[in-house]
């Protein structure tokens, strides 16, 4: 019995040690269709050398050497020879031993159904490494493999739990038998080191995903304001390509007001001069204040939405605008229209669609109060209004 518990050991040890070494470096995104050869000599070279540390050293010395003989060597080959970096190495390899405890849990849960035989716990634990090798390759690795993407701080996060784990293992199972032996002192200590570790690392957390979403709603901004400015510049190019028409027609006019005076059809005239000129007001920009870029924003909408039949009533009484960026101003009303027109588009024309806007200061504020009959109900995410549909997002 004592010969085949010796086996059944050495069998243990040698699948600790296949599995932790692939779980390495698949972690570290080396994965073994690549690296056949690398493979097969990685993990010749770490089990001739353990294998020959356990026959002169025994198995105590070599549990307790472990990390100098394994896990050290292991992180600079990664680092070293497959040139990843340092952290995403060491995360590698320190989480490989993480995910090697499920093997020794329920090798010990089966165990205690028969007394806690440890022939028992080695079978399970070998039994269980290949399916368990399967799964973090197939589902946990992909997760890992992403951090060499993000930056240092998210990597630094995951650094310190397996790191954590790492050092507690060895310090009260390894090293020492604190664990089994330390009473309510190494209770209290792992209950509350647990608990501030989590915390620490849920505020860090919570402070990293603030300033990712800071960042994106920043992005979203610019992204909003870069959209804006495009489809202001598009008006621009509207409005000087129809005063160009109308210059190059300015002749063509003349010539036909002069034939209508010269045959004394002053009635025909009358009414050509009436029809330029509500073509001319009906194409021009609208003075509704003193700032010319809000101007022409306000009167191209304008003129979007008379054309989808849209009654539109625009009343700006405020005056002072040099405490904000023209460019946001714009980007906000112009969003802000253009959301407008869309809803009230989609109302039947049959019915009245109307669009009021009134910009007024309040309080040394400006205040832009705007509204639109609709159809469709707006749908909203953390109290914002969305969109689903192509070319829209947030409707603010």
């Amino acid at each position: 019995m004592t010969d085949l518990a010796m086996i059944l050991g050495l069998i243990n040890y040698v699948f600790v040690l296949f599995f932790g070494i692939v779980v390495s470096l698949y972690l570290a995104d080396i994965n073994f269709m690549d690296h056949k050869v690398l493979y097969f000599c990685t993990l010749l070279g770490f089990g001739a050398a353990e294998g020959i540390f356990y026959l002169f050293m025994g198995e105590s010395l070599l549990y307790k050497c472990y990390p100098l003989l394994i896990h050290v060597p292991l992180i600079l080959l990664i680092w070293l020879v497959f040139h990843r970096n340092f952290y995403v190495s060491t995360i590698a390899v320190l989480s490989a031993y993480l995910l090697c405890t499920p093997r020794k849990w329920l090798g010990t849960l089966v165990a205690s159904f028969f007394h806690g035989n440890p022939l028992i716990a080695n079978i399970t634990a070998i039994c269980v490494t290949i399916p368990l090798l399967f799964l973090v390759v197939r589902y946990i690795a992909p997760y890992i493999i992403r951090l060499k993407y993000e930056n240092r701080k998210t990597i630094l996060l995951f650094f310190l739990l397996p790191l954590a784990y790492y050092i507690l293992e060895y310090t009260f199972t390894v090293y020492t038998d604190l664990l089994y032996t330390g009473g309510p002192v190494v209770i209290d200590f792992m209950d509350s080191f647990i608990v501030l570790f989590f915390f620490i690392l849920s505020m860090l957390s919570l402070d990293f995903s603030n300033k990712k979403n800071e960042a994106e709603r920043e992005n979203l901004l610019h992204t909003t304001a870069a959209t804006q400015a495009q489809k202001e510049i598009e008006q621009l190019s509207i409005s000087q390509k129809q005063a160009s028409i109308y210059r190059h027609d300015l002749r063509h006019h003349m010539t036909f007001l002069q034939n209508c005076i010269a045959e004394n059809k002053r009635d025909q005239a009358l009414e050509y001069i009436h029809q330029i000129c509500t073509d001319i007001d009906n194409s021009c920009v609208i003075k509704y204040c003193k700032n010319e870029a809000l101007n022409l924003i306000l009167s191209s909408y304008a003129d979007q939405a008379k054309e989808s039949g849209i009654d539109v009533r625009i009343s700006v009484t405020a005056t002072n605008f040099t405490r904000f960026q023209i460019t946001d101003l714009c980007s906000l009303f112009a969003n802000a229209l253009e959301n407008a027109i869309h809803a009230c588009e989609k109302i039947p024309t049959s019915e009245k669609r109307y669009i009021t806007l009134k910009v007024f200061e309040k309080n040394d504020r400006i205040c832009i109060n705007i509204a639109n009959n609709y159809i469709q109900n707006p749908v909203f995410e953390n109290e914002i209004p969305t969109s689903r549909e192509a070319n829209h997002g947030i409707g603010v």
